[in-house]
């Protein structure tokens, strides 16, 4: 079987006071690096390492709870021999 691979992003919710936008980068930081211009988060996961892929959606779901942020997951593009699929 083939190990999927994922988009997964997460927008920070703007409507968070200071103290609580501070404590939801530092705690997804550690995991996924920060866009401050965007006000988000993106990586790229792979199944075929499905621990690190696991522990990287749970922190993105806990900020969901906890904070608020919105978190997307979409199938990747997929590449072959010299052609790639657009998004879409």
């Amino acid at each position: 079987m083939d190990a999927f691979e994922v988009i997964v992003t997460a927008v920070s919710n703007r409507e968070l006071e200071s103290r609580e936008f501070n404590r939801q980068v530092e705690f997804v930081k550690p995991h996924v690096a920060w866009d401050q211009a965007t006000w988000s988060w993106e990586m790229r996961l792979s199944g075929a390492r499905a621990e690190h892929a696991t522990d990287v959606l749970n922190t993105l779901f806990e900020a969901a709870r906890v904070y608020g942020t919105a978190v997307t997951v979409r199938r990747a593009p997929t590449e072959q021999a010299g052609e790639v699929t657009e998004p879409g």
